[in-house]
């Protein structure tokens, strides 16, 4: 008898954000996100995930790295990322749109506001 206690199989939908469309990065509350090995650890620092991807775990906004999404990201995304040339500016892409624009600086806002 095969033994797959330790394999970290998952035996439910693994929420892929659309297989339709080949995209198989995690939903957020995907089950596959830090059930890995805990003995290793994704790029993040977090239990590595199940799977080839990595799910990160970051707030989108908040470009500081200070777990809150403040002015000082509006500030850093309009400095960096509109009128700069940051090379990182994964953080600011708010929408997901695929590009850092004014629209990620009005969501950025929104947000701020919103707290």
């Amino acid at each position: 008898m095969f033994d797959d206690s330790d394999l970290n199989l998952v035996y439910q939908d693994p929420l892929f954000v659309d297989t339709d469309n080949l995209n198989f990065q995690y939903l957020s509350d995907s089950p596959c996100i830090d059930a890995g090995n805990p003995d290793l650890f994704d790029l993040d620092g977090t239990i590595r995930d199940i799977g080839a991807n990595i799910f990160y775990n970051i707030l989108l906004g908040d470009c500081n790295q200070d777990s809150t999404i403040s002015i000082l990201d509006i500030v850093f995304v309009i400095n960096n990322c509109i009128l700069g040339s940051n090379s990182d500016c994964s953080c600011s892409d708010v929408n997901s749109d695929g590009a850092t624009n004014v629209l990620d600086v009005v969501n950025l806002i929104n947000l701020v506001l919103e707290n």
